[in-house]
Formats: C-alpha cells, sequence, structure tokens
C-alpha cells in the first residue's frame, strides 16, 4: 500500500499501516549526506526526522484543524449547492447533516492524542527527564556486537531504554522489532548505512596516539550523518555508547540532572569520565555525553573539527579536541563509567551508568543482571540502615563512633554493598545497622 502522507510545512506524518515505509525512512541505504530518503509508492520524498513522542500532541492539533477546515469547506459548499424547491429540499438537508457528521468528528479527533510508531523511539523507564537520544556505532563483521544490539532491542534495555536511539553501521541490518502498532504489528528497527573502510589497530611505535583501532574516520562519518538527519536536534543531551558498554539509562539522567537546567543549557558542555593515572582528566569513548548546546555547536562547526589532525587519533580523542575546539566546558564525573582500562568498578556498582567492556550478549547480560540484583540487595540495605565503618574511633562501639570518612554506605562504594564486601575492607571494618528499638546502631 502506498504511504499515506500528509504534509504540512512543518512536518509529514505516516499512515499507521506503513510499517514498510516507516521503517524506509530510518534505513542507511536510503541515507544521503544532506537527508534521509523515503520511498512510497516508487518516488522518494526527502523528510527530515522528527521527535514522534515530542511533538505527538502538536500533530494532533494540526491534523485536527486540517479536518476541521475540510468539514466548514464541505458546510459550505452544500450550503451554496442550487436546489430546486419540493423533493430536492430533503437532499440539502441530507447534505447538511453529513457536513455537521464531518465537523463532529473532526472535533473527536482532535482531542484525541495521535502517535505513530517510530523504528527509533525507545523505552524509557524509573527515570524520564533529561531526554536522551543515545546511538551506537556497530561492525557489521563483529557477530558479538550485532547480537548484543539486538539483545537490547528485544529487551528494551541499553540504549534502546533512552528516548531515542539509532544504530550505525556499514550495512544496513535489521536489528529487532520496534514499538507496535495498535492491530499488533510492529515497526522494524535496521541500523542506518554507516559507509566507511576497514580500519587498522593504531601503532604507538608508528607515532599513532592511540593502541585501539584507528576508527576516527568512521565516526566523523556517523557524526556527519547524525547531524545531516537531525537526529541529533530535540533532546537535552547525545550519548554515544559502544556496543559492548553496559548501559543504564536512568543512572546516567541522575548524573547529569543538575545540568539540564536554567541558563546553563545554553553552555555547550560535555564529560570527561577518566582520571588518567590520577593525573589527567580523559574522555574514554566507551561512553560519550554531550548536551544540546555542545550538538548546536558541533552541527554548526564539524568543518571546523574536520580540519584537526585526526588521522592518528582514536575516535574518542577526536571528539574530546573537537569539544575543546568549539569551546565545549568540559566536566569531570569520574564515577560515570566502570572502565576496565580506567576507573575501573564492578557491575554491582548501582552509581555508575555504565560498564565496560562486556564483549558478548551473555557478559553483556551477566552484568547488567548483576547490577540490577544489586540495585533490589541495596535499596533493602538503605531500608534497614545498613552500612560499612572501615575505621571507628572507639573499637568497642565502632557503629556509633565511625570516623569521617569511614562510612560506606550501601550503593556508594564497594564495601558498603554487603557484608561479605566489608569484612573484605580490612581488619576494622564493621558492618552495622540501625536498632529501631534503641534509635543507635549495632553490629549486625
Amino acid at each position: 500500500m502506498p504511504a499515506r502522507i500528509l504534509q504540512t510545512a512543518q512536518f509529514s506524518v505516516l499512515g499507521p499501516d506503513d510499517n514498510a515505509n516507516a521503517n524506509a525512512l530510518f534505513m542507511g541505504d536510503d541515507l544521503t549526506d544532506t537527508d534521509i530518503g523515503f520511498r512510497a509508492g516508487g518516488s522518494r520524498s526527502n523528510l527530515h526526522l522528527f521527535w514522534l513522542r515530542a511533538r505527538s500532541w502538536k500533530r494532533t492539533r494540526i491534523l485536527g484543524a486540517s479536518l476541521l477546515v475540510a468539514g466548514v469547506v464541505a458546510a459550505a459548499i452544500g450550503s451554496k449547492v442550487a436546489l430546486p424547491s419540493g423533493g430536492h429540499q430533503a437532499g440539502k438537508s441530507e447534505r447538511m447533516a453529513g457536513a455537521t457528521e464531518v465537523l463532529e468528528a473532526a472535533a473527536s479527533n482532535a482531542s484525541k492524542p495521535k502517535i505513530f510508531s517510530d523504528p527509533g523511539m525507545g523505552w524509557p523507564t524509573t527515570v524520564f527527564w533529561p531526554r536522551l537520544f543515545c546511538f551506537s556505532v556497530m561492525n557489521k563483521d563483529n557477530p558479538q556486537e550485532i547480537a548484543t544490539l539486538k539483545m537490547q532491542i528485544r529487551k528494551q534495555i541499553g540504549i534502546a531504554a533512552c528516548e531515542r536511539f539509532v544504530v550505525l553501521s556499514g550495512e544496513s541490518i535489521y536489528l529487532g522489532e520496534g514499538h507496535h502498532w495498535d492491530n499488533g504489528t510492529a515497526v522494524d528497527v535496521w541500523s542506518w548505512l554507516n559507509p566507511a573502510r576497514p580500519v587498522k589497530m593504531g601503532d604507538l611505535q608508528a607515532g599513532d596516539e592511540t593502541d585501539s583501532f584507528k576508527n576516527t574516520e568512521i565516526f566523523i562519518n556517523a557524526w556527519k550523518i547524525l547531524i545531516s538527519s537531525k537526529a541529533l536536534e530535540g533532546g537535552d543531551w547525545v550519548v554515544k555508547v559502544d556496543p559492548d558498554a553496559v548501559f543504564f539509562p536512568e543512572r546516567l539522567r541522575k548524573h547529569v540532572k543538575k545540568y539540564s537546567w536554567g541558563t546553563q543549557t545554553k553552555t555547550p558542555m560535555y564529560f570527561k569520565n577518566c582520571n588518567f593515572q590520577k593525573k589527567k582528566a580523559k574522555l574514554y569513548g566507551a561512553l560519550e555525553v554531550f548536551n544540546a548546546a555542545a550538538m548546536k555547536e558541533l552541527t554548526n562547526k564539524m568543518d571546523e573539527c574536520i580540519q584537526l589532525p585526526w588521522q592518528h587519533w582514536g575516535e574518542d580523542e577526536f571528539i574530546d579536541k573537537c569539544m575543546q575546539k568549539l569551546g565545549a566546558q568540559a566536566k569531570n564525573d569520574f564515577a560515570l563509567v566502570g572502565d576496565h582500562r580506567c576507573m575501573s568498578a564492578e557491575c554491582e556498582d548501582t552509581w555508575r551508568a555504565s560498564f565496560h567492556d562486556y564483549k558478548s550478549e551473555q557478559l553483556y547480560l551477566d552484568c547488567w543482571n548483576r547490577s540490577r540484583k544489586s540495585e533490589e540487595h541495596q535499596k533493602k540495605m538503605k531500608e534497614g540502615h545498613y552500612f560499612c565503618c572501615t575505621g571507628a574511633s572507639d573499637p568497642q562501639d565502632p557503629c556509633n563512633s565511625c570516623s569521617p570518612g569511614a562510612l560506606r554506605r550501601p550503593g556508594k562504594s564497594w564495601c558498603g554493598s554487603s557484608r561479605n564486601h566489608c569484612n573484605g575492607c580490612g581488619a576494622s571494618a564493621s558492618w552495622c545497622k540501625r536498632d529501631n528499638h534503641s534509635k543507635s546502631y549495632v553490629l549486625a
């Protein structure tokens, strides 16, 4: 069936039974440097990406208004048709009644929200603000990465738990089902085409500044695609997530919430997540976080960043130096990622927004489940006011004389996550809880 497209100067709406055409909007084989193509009945209409959830009410009002105008025109035409007297008056009354029904139906439709399924619409849970657009760049020749991203969409976790998400890869690959229509059919989710040449590992001895993949060109192309598609617009934060980075969007929202309101949102901002050898803050590419103002600068001045001497860099160094060149303000958050290469933390840490690297579907899920179980456990620990004291001024009563800085609470440190962990934090560590009768703390 050809796509039904209602076009105005501001937006385009797809008919709800046109799943294949809706998906084509996101398929990489229709991607150019200037837009994303949409196939309809063999012809191409250039459409910009839109935030369906954020604008669904606006579209409903415009759609309702269009129907109201159509109804008024129908009524006017019906009232001005010259009719002979006599039996033909009944026909005129029927026409007027029909016009009235059109107006009533239009008014009814205008009051109902119309939400059209979107292949890139995610499934956020628990914490819903600020809004995140998340993307991953997937290696089409790496079956583990493909399986991991398919699993994220299937289980609605990782980048699929952002408000919007996109996967880019060297060829367009089917990743699973997105949101469903009311009739039960689903929108297909495909990766966007990101054509790029194969890359080599960096060689420090040869002058490269990374011993990881020299993947900067791949990511420059990915950034250009996201910019030209306008996918970076409309949200509060843009997040690049490695496919092997276990990611909890609701935790990231808690990290960036304090930077997401007021005049500070006008300041381009991004995060450095690695205190490299406790000497210099760096941006490690497992999780890269940028506010909307930074993405606006990138959109307007990407050409300036491309002029940087990036040929011997990794992609994270490129975007870091790009942000510096564009005057973005770097914020340090060394508890943002648990990365085995820097700022290591185990999956039981419930404050970290991401853990890296877990290079298979099973390893990813194992870490994700461990972290979720830790959340449940630590919730119980907090309700019972449990904590670990690693040093006290009175060894006979450590729980009520815990030294400043020695108190380790659940969810804030490894020692405070359980009795066993506490016991492993030194000979003087004590596992404590609150006694509800005496209102004091006792050994647990």
